[in-house]
Order: structure tokens, then sequence, then C-alpha cells
């Protein structure tokens, strides 16, 4: 029934992914690429191609961005209906009720990004709606497993455990100091679930379902967040595919992750230190320089049990992070009318200097 809905999104899918390939290092791209091939051919995250056949997939990928280059987006055709494919909740309105789960939007380095997927689960928090996708019937390179768009938050199982998987083979994370200390899943020890997948399905289905309850509540605490209104999309226009623009990204992700609404939280009203040991793992670049707070909370949690000391944490980085968002606020106000050379190395000089950036 949908399948010609699905070769339509498949296409913009493709046309994305050739958008977002310059916005990534090439041991990032590689990485994505790699994960993008084994959702293609169905394998399940524990499942290792031959490097062989990636290599060879890879230059056929590449190849047709070439000769697709300069393409326009398909329209998606919908109950005899041609709908703009960047209009979401349009989209949506007619597939939500079929089981479907369509979302649209723009990613890092404002390129677009695509996906459709079966819709496992509808929920409602307070204004925002959740879809929560299960099995991706297209998808592109971003393969985010979370994002938000106004008021509906998107949460892919797919994609997370992907992403989770990936992160957790990794041969540089295993013995990670936050792994370490903080894996404490009851139904399988780390290396055990490295070691034989399959034998562990179940407790590996939970850890994604714990997971993609973390993610959602980073998503929740990004919707809760008013501190850069109107100073991240300003950045984000003026300075695309910059260190600025990495850095601001960060900031809203990291205020989404220490305010009330968002996932740290979360994770220790719940006391879920295995998670907050993935969170702190995996965190990217930026976060260790906006986030010091976390490392010694973490260490004096794992010695003691304590969870207040992470508590004090969280609300210290969330008071010094909205200062920075107001002071940031402030000089793009402030400097609105200046070149944007004027406001980028204000900026730069401010924020990103002292963080050796």
């Amino acid at each position: 029934m949908f399948s010609a809905l699905i070769s339509q999104v498949e296409a913009n899918c493709e046309l994305a992914s050739s958008h977002q390939a310059g916005s990534f290092s090439l041991c990032g791209l590689l990485m994505r690429l790699r994960l993008l091939y084994k959702w293609k051919h169905g394998l399940a995250p524990w499942q290792e191609p031959e490097p062989e056949a990636v290599l060879a997939w890879v230059a056929d990928t590449e190849s047709t961005w070439e000769e697709r280059e300069g393409e326009p987006w398909q329209e998606l055709r919908i109950n005899s209906l041609c709908l703009d494919p960047f209009e979401a909740e349009q989209v949506n309105s007619l597939l939500n009720p079929g089981g479907l789960a369509y979302g649209a939007g723009l990613c890092r380095g404002l390129a677009p990004t695509f996906f459709l997927g079966e819709l496992c689960e509808v929920r409602q928090e307070r204004d925002l709606t959740i879809l929560v996708l299960d099995a991706e019937l297209a998808r592109d390179l971003d393969g985010t497993p979370a994002m938000r768009q106004g008021k509906v938050i998107y949460a892919r199982r797919q994609s997370l455990a992907y992403y989770l998987w990936d992160r957790l083979a990794d041969p540089s994370r295993q013995g990670h100091r936050y792994l370490a200390a903080g894996w404490s899943f009851p139904e399988t020890s780390l290396a055990d679930l490295l070691k034989d997948p399959e034998r562990h399905r179940r407790a590996w289905e939970k850890l994604v379902s714990g997971e993609l309850e973390a993610v959602i509540h980073h998503e929740i605490g990004e919707a809760r967040e008013e501190s850069l209104a109107q100073a991240l999309p300003a950045i984000l226009a003026r300075f695309p595919q910059t260190p600025l623009e990495q850095w601001i990204r960060a900031l809203k992700d990291a205020l989404a992750e220490v305010n009330e609404a968002g996932r740290l939280s979360y994770l220790i009203s719940g006391q879920r230190l295995c998670s907050l040991a993935m969170m702190l793992a995996f965190q990217p670049g930026f976060y260790p320089l906006l986030l010091p707070e976390l490392e010694p909370a973490f260490r004096q949690l794992t010695g003691s049990g304590n969870w207040e000391g992470l508590e004090d944490a969280r609300l210290a980085a969330l008071a010094r992070l909205r200062a920075t968002a107001a002071e940031v606020t402030h000089l793009v106000e402030l400097h609105s009318n200046d070149g944007p050379e004027t406001l980028k190395d204000i900026l730069t000089f401010r924020f990103l200097t002292p963080l050796g950036l």
C-alpha cells in the first residue's frame, strides 16, 4: 500500500545524505555510512559486514550522489495528494492512523533530513507529542536517534539500537572509566552482552528501551529550555558548518541535559546509574568542556552511592550555562546590525577561545 511512498522518501533520503556528507569528518562519515549499510541490508546492530562489500557499496553510493547533484526534492503522493516533503505535520496527519510516522527537518549544517518508520507508540507530555518509531522503512545518513520539531518529538528505536551498539562495541570505549564504574545493568555484564548478544537479546532490548526513555527526556528538556530561543536560530543561520555552529548546538544540548525537565533530572530521579554511565561515556566532544561538574560528581556517586552530589552538580551547571546563554543572547542582539564577521570574531573570542577552540 505504501510502496510508492517509501520509494519517494527513499529518494529524498538519498539526496539528503549527499547534502549531509560534507558536515562530517572523514571518520564520522565512514562510521555513518557503515551504519547505513547495515540498516539497508537488514543486519542486526552486532552483525558486521565484509569490508570489501561496504567499500564497494560506498563507492556506488558516492557515485549516485554525484549523479543526482542538483536534483529537486520529490513530492510525496498520499491519497491522491501531492505534499511538500518538508510538511511533516501534514504528512503525519495522513500516515499516523495507518501506523506510520514521518520525519523531515534540518540537521547539522542545516542539511535536510528525512525518515519514515513504523509507528509503535504515541504519547502526550503536556503540549508535546512523542512519536516512537520502531522498524524504519526509509532513512538517511544522519540517523539521529531522537529529534524534536516544534511540539513533536521523534524517538527512533532502531536508529538508537545501531547507535548504542556501535559505541558499546567500540574497542576504544571498552573499559572506559564511566562504563567500568557505572555499568549496573542487572540482566548481564557488558562483557557477556558484547560476547553473545543473541543469547542476551532480551537484556539488549531492555537496555535499548531504557536508553530510548533517556533520549526522549533529552528532547523534552530541549523543548522546555527557552534561554537560547533568540540566539540559537540567529547563529545557525549566520554561521552554518563552523565551530560556532558546533558550539551553540552543544550549548543547546548541554542545557537540555541539565535543566529541570531534561535527561539528567530523569536519571537522578530514578537513580539510573547505568544510563548515566553511558551518557557520560558517549558524550560528544564539547560536553566535557561545557559540563565539567559532572565527572567529579560521578566519581563521588560511584564511591558513596549518594546522588545528592550529582543533583548539586546539575544545578550548578544549569545556572552557569543559563548565564552563558543570556550573555550570548545579549551579544547577538547588541551586534545584530554589525557585519557577520564582527559578530563571529566577538563570539569566538568570548566563548570558543577560552575553551581552546
